[in-house]
């Protein structure tokens, strides 16, 4: 996760404005619509290079309202919560046969899902954590991808929308372990799974 992105998911608590744009399309409880950080040029997803027309068209977060909340309200982190989803597009340029796209795009957009999925973790456990209080409980812990293993299920069309949904899986001292399902976004298809293992730094890279 890089230094110049760890602010992308915000802090909020309750009654603040930046839990007033939400999804209520397929969610029971309305996710928020996240912001994407604007200044990473360089970045592999968010950079200028693969995001546009006929590239990754579409890559729009909402966070889990309880990710968001760094008090006492959240009082647990459970396994399998839902973290965050997003709302995705491939276009035909980022293909390996022809209109199907290619499986390091989909690798990739599964890493970068799963850092703001642990991002939202850390966002809980901190709040919960009797360690830390005051501006240092609202510091962002660095940290990077151990581990990231892909199953392919079904070819996914470039053009398709489709959905990202990462979940929590658990959490180990400096190991936070999550999942993610690329699916339809009716949820009828999975076309790609993915377990994901972040490491907690104990310094800045």
């Amino acid at each position: 996760v890089e230094p110049s992105l760890m602010e992308r998911w915000p802090i909020a608590k309750r009654g603040d404005s930046a839990m007033s744009d939400h999804d209520t399309t397929d969610q029971a409880q309305p996710f928020i619509k996240l912001p994407a950080p604007t200044d990473a040029p360089n970045h592999a997803v968010y950079g200028s290079s693969l995001l546009g027309p006929g590239l990754i068209e579409r890559f729009d977060a909402y966070g889990n309202p309880s990710s968001l909340i760094t008090t006492k309200e959240k009082e647990s982190l459970s396994s399998d919560d839902e973290i965050v989803y997003f709302d995705c597009q491939i276009g035909s340029q980022l293909t390996g046969h022809a209109g199907i796209v290619h499986g390091g795009i989909v690798s990739l957009l599964f890493d970068e899902a799963c850092g703001w999925g642990y991002e939202g973790v850390i966002n809980i456990i901190q709040a919960n954590s009797n360690s830390v209080s005051g501006s240092e409980s609202e510091k962002k812990i660095m940290a990077v991808t151990g581990n990231l293993n892909v199953n392919f299920r079904q070819p996914l069309q470039a053009g398709e929308r489709f959905r990202i949904r990462v979940y929590h899986t658990k959490t180990h001292g400096r190991k936070v372990a999550l999942r993610a399902s690329l699916e339809s976004v009716s949820g009828d298809v999975v076309y790609a799974d993915a377990t994901c293992l972040y490491i907690m730094l104990r310094s800045r890279l």
